[in-house]
């Protein structure tokens, strides 16, 4: 009996808490560098999701949720998890370089939400994760091709400078362009380094008889490099990272005039209708926005059009469903999925800019014209 009387009760098994989900509402978390050294920051992606939700009508609502994975792709696992699987979110933007393989596809099949990705990656659908993600950035490959194109066109293939640095979307930009090199029967140059000690000096050095040079990754690392790269009539073309944040052009002075990235047609004075508005709505609070901004835009437009083509079915596998078979008129481009192919940027809207001081904004590239030998 005394035995009895000193036992404790066994505890009892309390359930895990399923997040509550308002009625008529999709749950979206969005994961961005908003602090640490990676680059491009993710503030002007939040800044244009912002945009968007303050101009969020009446209909199926989106709550949305910024994370910040402050640079670490430890973190971006973490957080990617909590969101599908602690707060119960209906799809998850991810604006941060990525590569789909290993930890971080089995993170992606783990999550089974859709994931809406703004910056370069190659097709998700060809990947082991790529089941509940799609890209709506061009993909590396696709880029490569354009700036290949570029520098052939204007006659400006050699000598050609290529830098690079460790960050993996330089990496991955850096292999997409070295293999259509390749693929065209060119011999790529060397790569230099610009985090190497001597990095800067050799870039100097080299762009003074380069006819080109190619940067990849993104841009804000080399401003202190391309400040000191010579302009005027014989200067080097400089061509930038996709990834190129026009808030790190303004400060570049005399270079930014031998400056072009690829971005989409639609981010300069062409934009019409809901572009128009959003270009004139984010310059208005931030400065002129990037393709990058822009994109992350139209990811919360997108799950938008999805979740209005069905309110009553809200859910992520029908969400998916929908997307996967969406083709969506947004600012940057008209997206396209099919269940084989999950990057929805259109080729035809791709196009090189330029920055513009008078504007204070990127404008069209001038055509193509080669230079005389």
């Amino acid at each position: 009996m005394l035995l009895a009387a000193c036992t404790s009760a066994p505890t009892p098994a309390v359930a895990t808490p399923v997040p509550t989900h308002e009625p008529n509402t999709v749950n979206v978390t969005a994961l961005l560098d908003l602090s640490g050294p990676r680059a491009p920051n993710g503030g002007a992606q939040r800044n244009a999701m912002q945009v968007w939700l303050d101009q969020q009508q009446t209909g199926v609502r989106l709550k949305v949720k910024f994370v910040d994975i402050a640079g670490s792709d430890a973190k971006l696992y973490v957080e990617l998890r909590r969101a599908a699987v602690d707060d119960g979110a209906d799809a998850v933007i991810i604006g941060v370089p990525v590569a789909i393989a290993g930890t971080f596809a089995q993170a992606l099949q783990l999550a089974s939400v859709p994931v809406l990705l703004t910056v370069p990656v190659s097709d998700p659908a060809a990947t082991s994760g790529g089941r509940f993600t799609f890209a709506l950035a061009p993909t590396p490959e696709m880029l490569a091709r354009a700036t290949a194109a570029d520098v052939i066109a204007r006659g400006r293939l050699a000598p050609m400078l290529l830098v690079g640095d460790d960050t993996g979307a330089s990496i991955a930009e850096r292999n997409a362009f070295v293999g259509e090199l390749r693929r065209l029967g060119i011999a790529p140059p060397m790569p230099v380094m610009v985090t190497a000690p001597d990095g800067p000096a050799r870039v100097r050095n080299a762009a003074a008889v380069a006819r080109s040079v190619v940067m990849t990754g993104a841009t804000a690392p080399y401003a202190d490099t391309i400040r000191t790269l010579p302009s005027g009539a014989d200067a080097p073309r400089v061509y930038l990272s996709y990834l190129t944040e026009t808030s790190d052009l303004g400060a570049l002075r005399d270079q930014s005039a031998m400056l072009t990235w690829p971005g989409a047609i639609a981010m300069t004075s062409a934009a019409t209708g809901a572009g128009a508005s959003f270009i004139k709505t984010y310059t208005e609070r931030h400065g002129a926005p990037s393709t990058l901004a822009a994109s992350a835009f139209d990811a919360l437009s997108l799950i938008d059009a999805a979740a209005e083509a069905a309110p009553t079915e809200l859910d992520a596998a029908r969400l998916r469903l929908r997307v996967e078979t969406l083709t969506f008129a947004g600012v940057v481009t008209r997206y396209s999925f099919t269940p084989t192919r999950h990057v929805g940027f259109a080729p035809g809207d791709l196009a090189f800019l330029q920055w513009s001081t008078a504007r204070s904004a990127p404008v069209l590239a001038p055509a193509a014209k080669p230079l005389s030998p």
